[in-house]
C-alpha cells in the first residue's frame, strides 16, 4: 500500500512539474492610437490652442462655423470658412474658398482639407497664410464637427 501511495505521490509530483510553464517576465503591449475630440481647434500664428465652444457645418451655404465664447462679449471669437463643395478634397484658398475670422484674419493663400464628410460628422484640417488683426497664419483641425 505504502508503494501505491509512494508510486501516485511521485506521478502526480511529475504532472506538476511538466503542466507548469516558466514564467515569462515580457508582456506584450497592445498600440492604442488616440481618438481626437470632437470639435474644432485653432492655432493664431502658430500660438496657443484655441478650442471652440461651438463648431458645424452648414450644408446650405458649403461653411464651417467656429466660435469661442459668448457673441456681443468682450473675447468672442467666431470663424468662418467657405467652401465650393462639401465632398472630401482638397479646397484651395480662393477659387470660391474663403478662411476668415471676425477679427479681421483674411487668408490669401492655404488651403482646406475635408478628410471626411459622412453620417453627419465632417473632419479634416486647414493651413492658411493671409493677414488682418496682426495674423499672419491660421491653422485649424476639426473632428467631427456636425453638419447641419
Amino acid at each position: 500500500m505504502k508503494s501505491k501511495i509512494f508510486s501516485l505521490a511521485i506521478l502526480m509530483m511529475a504532472l506538476g512539474f511538466v503542466s507548469c510553464s516558466s514564467d515569462d517576465d515580457s508582456q506584450t503591449v497592445e498600440q492604442v492610437t488616440p481618438i481626437a475630440a470632437a470639435g474644432f481647434k485653432w492655432k493664431e500664428n502658430g500660438g496657443a490652442e484655441i478650442t471652440a465652444d461651438e463648431a458645424y457645418f452648414e450644408t446650405a451655404y458649403k461653411t464651417i462655423k467656429a466660435s469661442k465664447g459668448t457673441p456681443g462679449t468682450t473675447g468672442y471669437q467666431f470663424v468662418e470658412i467657405n467652401l465650393s463643395g462639401t465632398a472630401p478634397a482638397t479646397y484651395t484658398v480662393g477659387s470660391g474658398n474663403a478662411v476668415s475670422t471676425l477679427a479681421g484674419y483674411v487668408a490669401s493663400a492655404g488651403s482646406v482639407v475635408v478628410s471626411s464628410n459622412a453620417s453627419g460628422k465632417m473632419s479634416g484640417t486647414v493651413t492658411s497664410t493671409g493677414s488682418g488683426s496682426g495674423v499672419t497664419s491660421f491653422d485649424a483641425t476639426f473632428t467631427d464637427i456636425e453638419v447641419r
